[in-house]
């Protein structure tokens, strides 16, 4: 029996409104909080080691000239802006490493719920706690992934060249949660949220440009200004956002599961199957980067062994790292070869290894890299699951080896442990924009792992990330 179900004729999203304005600390099972707490280290760890990537500069200098209510805090840069001018600006950085957190079947989750509700600290009256942030991550996570799960974004959607247009319903229900709306509020949010949202399609990804991450900023900044207009008395549509004629599910053009969006809600917590990224690549890329680290390591062979790799992939994988073909076998730009699957696997048959580092403009003309790229082949098979990915390695001796990865590391079956997070995290921190000296780390470290006992998210979270001058007026 669910805590909050449907009621009568009401959308789907009235009880997952009741959810994240009832739902209290108390009421989250220990092993959610852990979660959460982790989710939060690595959200912090992939917006510091995004903070300087290409485009973000260029949205900083934007909202610095557009100006406005100092309102938010905003990091590595330093001032205060109008609250979604800072979501614009933050959104970006966790997603431009690509190596955030995601649900496998509803997407990315903690870049959206982490940026906004960073960014949304500003609306906030007096000091925000640590216990009121998690609860407010942890409510905007759930409904990220119950919406993305039920509509099938990955296993269905992407296939037929949608990716969602769900994200902005959690981060709508976080910031919600955060700044204290009410119920009528929040629903109303949702709504408006609804008018401004559609299924994304896969051109943000194919071909892959600084839209990739943008579009985080894009849909942070439009939840917190759903929330701040329904707090101003503005209303939204509020019968028909999931479900009813002109709901997010109707325009699903295969078939979805709204009837699951609330089974076991308040109960049940889908937050706890977030999959890690070890790697800073699509995820669609991992499965066959674990597959040639583990087959070289197994079979003891060199990347200069290899004759030629024949990948078999999911439609969904196929879709986000194979097309087009000319593209993905010839990347140019650093999110070409973020969604690029031979990049990929030739740079971790090299180096067996993949992180932001391996995107340089050295990294990216590495000639031997971009032979190999010319013996690896790739195929669409609808029997390889999801993210997972089929390997055959022919090797120069005659020897041929196959193997099958579905899960990585990383994956609630094959999770991070607190030190898998703290050395990502650490891994991180030296692509910032702002040199963070190694006190401040451990600080932020040891502040995020016991953020419920925190009084001020601010000064724990954003003050130690603002520039040196800054900080030492803080």
């Amino acid at each position: 029996m669910s805590l909050f179900e449907i009621h009568d004729d009401e959308d789907p999203m009235a009880p997952l409104c009741r959810m994240a304005l009832q739902t209290t600390f108390a009421d989250l099972p220990p092993q959610v909080v852990e979660h959460a707490t982790h989710s939060l280290l690595d959200g912090m760890a992939v917006t510091i080691g995004g903070s300087g990537m290409d485009g973000i500069p260029g949205l900083v200098e934007l909202i610095t000239e557009r100006g406005g209510a100092p309102q938010s805090v905003l990091p590595f840069y330093g001032g205060r802006f109008p609250a979604n001018e800072v979501a614009l600006a933050i959104g970006p950085m966790p997603r431009a490493m690509d190596c955030g957190d995601l649900h496998e079947d509803a997407g990315h989750v903690g870049e959206y719920i982490v940026a906004s509700l960073l960014a949304a600290t500003g609306l906030v009256n007096g000091a925000v706690s640590g216990e009121d942030f998690l609860t407010a991550l942890v409510v905007g996570q759930e409904i990220l992934i119950r919406i993305g799960a039920a509509y099938h974004v990955i296993s269905k959607a992407i296939p037929e060249g949608d990716c969602g247009g769900h994200y902005i319903f959690g981060a709508v229900a976080a910031v919600g949660r955060l700044i204290g709306l009410d119920q009528d509020q929040l629903e109303n949010a949702q709504g408006i949220a609804r008018t401004m949202t559609q299924p994304h399609t896969m051109g943000i990804y194919s071909p892959a440009t600084l839209m990739v991450r943008t579009h985080h900023g894009v849909v942070c900044q439009a939840a917190i200004n759903a929330c701040e207009l329904a707090r101003k008395g503005i209303t939204g549509p509020r019968d028909s956002v999931l479900t009813g004629p002109n709901g997010l599910f109707r325009t699903a053009r295969w078939e979805t599961h709204p009837e699951t969006i609330t089974e076991g809600l308040g109960d049940v917590w889908l937050s706890t199957r977030l999959t890690t990224k070890g790697y800073s690549a699509c995820y669609f890329n991992h499965s066959s980067v674990d597959a040639i680290i583990e087959q070289m390591v197994e079979h003891g062979f060199s990347a200069r062994d290899i004759a030629a790799i024949a990948i078999e992939v999911s439609p969904s994988g196929w879709g986000a790292v194979c097309e087009p073909i000319e593209k993905k076998w010839n990347p140019v730009t650093i999110p070409d070869c973020q969604f690029s699957l031979p990049y990929a696997v030739a740079v971790a048959a090299f180096d067996r290894r993949l992180f932001v580092d391996s995107y340089g403009d050295d990294q990216r003309r590495r000639p031997e890299v971009r032979e190999l790229m010319t013996r690896i082949t790739a195929s669409m098979n609808p029997d390889v699951s999801d993210w997972g990915a089929r390997m055959t390695t022919t090797l120069r001796d005659g020897r041929v080896v196959h193997s099958e990865c579905i899960h990585v590391k990383g994956h609630p079956d094959k999770p991070f442990t607190r030190a898998d997070f703290v050395d990502k995290f650490y891994n991180c921190v030296p692509f910032s924009i702002i040199p963070i000296p190694q006190d401040v780390q451990a600080q932020l470290v040891d502040d995020v792992l016991h953020l419920d006992r925190c009084n001020d998210v601010v000064a724990a979270l954003l003050t130690p990330l603002l520039p040196h001058d800054e900080l030492v007026d803080a």
